[in-house]
């Protein structure tokens, strides 16, 4: 089986996401019956080509998004007819101009990009009716392409029921997982039998208004209990500089600035507590919460609510769950401060199970590859 994954991320993108080089550039490559090639994009104006450990990898101008991708593939030597299947993440444009040269073309969608804009014109209240027209067109047009496509990969069962309720053609879910050979096998089996004193939170990733983390930390605020809560955020902007003076007088809560991912990975086993509390609204109840994962993987109980992707993966025996308000999340808090040892080291070793059953990328990536193998197989 010969696959062409087309990504919407630039090459050596800071942050880039770890699902992508686990399943398609590692756990592919490993596989006897599957050869994987990437397409990147960059900035720059020129077309190249890289060879990593795993499979060659092409780097194209941001611009061939829109226009001209195809001859810049053909200037890399690039026949698009000797792949069985060309995956195409996030990009619309892209699909477009493949399907054009290619008859089995799955779209693979990880975020209702599209609708993110009118949910934040009606929070701001702003040009509402104009991104609402803005949407439908490019709703129908979307439409359009996914037609033409021999299948649609989505990120959670909810992405593809409520933004793509009548599609007709096979939907395979490939949520966000864990690669569990960068992770810290030591310092999590530590973690597993251990809790720190005081308990240690964590908080890892973006910080803006959507996510609504000023709401949360008001919580943290009046909680009652010792405790450190450290936040690790790229973030700059104006949710940022609120949240900074809301806790700049209580010295149990510090902010960090960004590790790299492997060095986060690391640094993830020495933390209890994983705070993923994300508004259940439109535009995060289909989201897959890699941060959470990502806990889960280490040994860190996630604090979290009533996402569906947290519903389907976890319980009250592996986290503690709480309502998105600032009362609720307060007596969360306190409940967990005031869990005995043992409790919260046998719900660690609960999640971490969780997650080596059910977030492994290498498991996801052979359910994906048995997908793949039943359309080639179909007359």
């Amino acid at each position: 089986m010969n696959i062409l994954c087309i990504t919407d991320k630039q090459w050596r993108e800071f942050g880039c996401h770890n699902q992508i080089r686990a399943i398609f550039e590692k756990n592919f490559s490993k596989m006897a019956r599957a050869k994987i090639e990437m397409v990147y994009f960059h900035k720059d104006s020129n077309a190249f080509q890289e060879n990593t450990p795993f499979c060659p990898i092409y780097i194209l101008p941001y611009s061939t998004k829109h226009r001209n991708l195809l001859r810049a593939l053909e200037q890399l030597n690039i026949n698009l007819k000797a792949y069985d299947f060309i995956i195409i993440r996030n990009f619309y444009p892209v699909a477009k101009q493949i399907l054009k040269a290619h008859n089995k073309v799955i779209f693979w969608e990880t975020f209702p990009h599209d609708y993110r804009r009118i949910y934040e014109a009606r929070l701001e209240k702003k040009a509402i009716f104009r991104k609402s027209i803005e949407y439908k067109i490019k709703f129908f047009l979307h439409q359009r392409i996914l037609k033409q496509c021999k299948a649609y990969i989505t990120m959670t069962p909810n992405l593809a029921s409520l933004f793509q309720p009548n599609l007709s053609i096979p939907i395979f879910t490939l949520p966000g997982g864990i690669d569990f050979e960068n992770l810290d096998q030591e310092a999590i089996n530590k973690n597993l039998h251990h809790c720190n004193t005081p308990l240690k939170f964590i908080y890892t990733g973006t910080i803006d208004k959507n996510r609504q983390l000023q709401e949360i930390l008001l919580g943290f605020l009046e909680a009652k209990g010792d405790f450190i809560l450290d936040i690790f955020t790229a973030s700059n902007n104006e949710a940022v500089q609120k949240i900074q003076s809301l806790v700049a007088q209580d010295k149990r809560i510090s902010f960090h600035p960004p590790l790299p991912l492997l060095e986060m990975l690391k640094t993830l086993p020495h933390y209890d507590i994983g705070l993923g509390l994300i508004p259940n609204t439109p535009l995060y109840s289909v989201s897959s919460p890699f941060k959470t994962m990502e806990y889960a993987g280490s040994g860190l109980i996630p604090l979290i609510n009533d996402l569906p992707e947290y519903l389907r993966l976890f319980d009250s025996t592996c986290a503690f769950f709480s309502d998105f308000d600032k009362e609720s999340i307060k007596s969360t808090i306190e409940t967990i401060l005031n869990t005995p040892p043992e409790t919260l080291e046998n719900m660690k070793q609960a999640v971490f199970q969780r997650a080596l059953e059910n977030m492994d990328y290498s498991k996801l990536t052979q359910k994906l590859y048995e997908f793949l193998q039943s359309l080639l197989e179909e007359k």
